[in-house]
């Protein structure tokens, strides 16, 4: 829906409240046309809030209303899905500040979110990048520590982090690189994910390759490898 402003400029009217309002709606989904998915941030985090309380113990639509759109079913992207998911890191402190399965859930959410953006991250969101990553490897120890062993999920999860942590190193042109990418394989063997374990190996041959005169044609048939297994798991 649009509505014209004073000067005959027309602007999105959010799909919750209905109105413009002093805060600008936002779309990022698969959303189209001038009357659909536009929303405000504020009151999108209302609506995801209220979602989240009515799932209760199912964690998938605990999280679902903070990553994907009501209307189009498409999961947030770009600067949309990092704010709303630092909303959800927010909302999860307050409500359930003894829950570490629901933190890391939203502390997961997040860090995809900052993830699929890294290459134009600004300084201050690399750092938060890095932090998140960091803060969500203490929990799920802590998880660990509480409750082994641990679903399969959260071992994905804690690999992730190693990631995270080797995709910043790469970038600061630190060595320690392909330390944290072989803390990522390791957790993904110990779970047997195989494309995983092709990802962190891919990883570090592109770590090598880059501070160790690391072999071409090694780095070439790795990721001819993390391809082989993509298309297996994709069909």
């Amino acid at each position: 829906m649009l509505a014209s402003g004073g000067g005959g400029d027309v602007e999105s009217v959010c799909y919750l409240c209905l109105d413009v309002g002093e805060e600008s709606s936002r779309r990022d989904c698969a959303c189209r046309g001038t009357d659909a998915g536009f929303v405000h941030l504020s009151c999108l985090v209302g609506f995801a809030e209220t979602k989240s309380i009515q799932a209760s113990e199912k964690m998938f639509e605990f999280r679902k209303p903070w990553a994907f759109c009501p209307g189009c079913h498409q999961e947030y992207q770009n600067e949309l899905a990092v704010d709303i998911a630092s909303k959800f890191v927010s909302f999860v402190r307050r409500q359930y500040p003894r829950d570490t399965q629901r933190q890391v859930e939203s502390l997961n959410l997040k860090l995809a979110a900052l993830d699929s953006m890294f290459d134009v991250l600004q300084p201050r969101q690399k750092r938060e990048y890095g932090v998140t990553a960091t803060v969500m490897q203490s929990l799920i120890g802590r998880m660990k520590g509480d409750a082994p062993p641990l679903p399969r999920r959260y071992s994905h999860l804690e690999a992730f982090a190693y990631s995270v942590h080797g995709r910043i190193a790469l970038d600061e042109g630190t060595e320690e690189s392909a330390l944290h990418f072989e803390n990522q394989l390791k957790v993904n063997e110990a779970v047997g994910d195989d494309e995983g374990i092709a990802m962190a190996q891919a990883n570090i041959a592109i770590a090598k390759s880059e501070f160790e005169d690391g072999d071409s044609e090694e780095l070439l048939k790795v990721s001819r490898d993390v391809y082989e297994v993509r298309i297996a798991e994709l069909g």
